[in-house]
């Protein structure tokens, strides 16, 4: 990851998202807070997988006491359209992007 400083990130704007296209940049205030600037499509991707993750611990925290049931096909793939849906939001035409 890519590190600057706020600074220098407003003097570049324009270096530093072409280099975001590549890796995620780390920008850092003078006060020690801290920004990543990431590409969107990576961004998108990272919340599909933080939602898979969740599910996957919330099923494994299911599995323990025995709360489960056989899974069917299309009850999976429903189940994967509703999280994406809560991650991403319903797209419509008019979305940009």
């Amino acid at each position: 990851m890519e590190r600057t400083n706020a600074d220098d990130f407003r003097t570049n704007l324009k270096d530093w998202m072409e280099s975001a296209r590549h890796e995620p940049i780390k920008i850092t205030r003078k006060t020690g807070e801290a920004f990543v600037l990431i590409n969107a499509d990576e961004f998108e991707k990272l919340q599909i997988e933080i939602a898979s993750l969740r599910g996957v611990a919330q099923c494994l925290s299911d599995v323990v006491p025995g709360r489960v049931k056989r899974s069917q096909l299309n009850s999976t793939d429903s189940a994967i359209e509703n999280a994406k849906e809560r991650v991403l939001g319903k797209k419509t035409k008019k979305t940009v992007g």
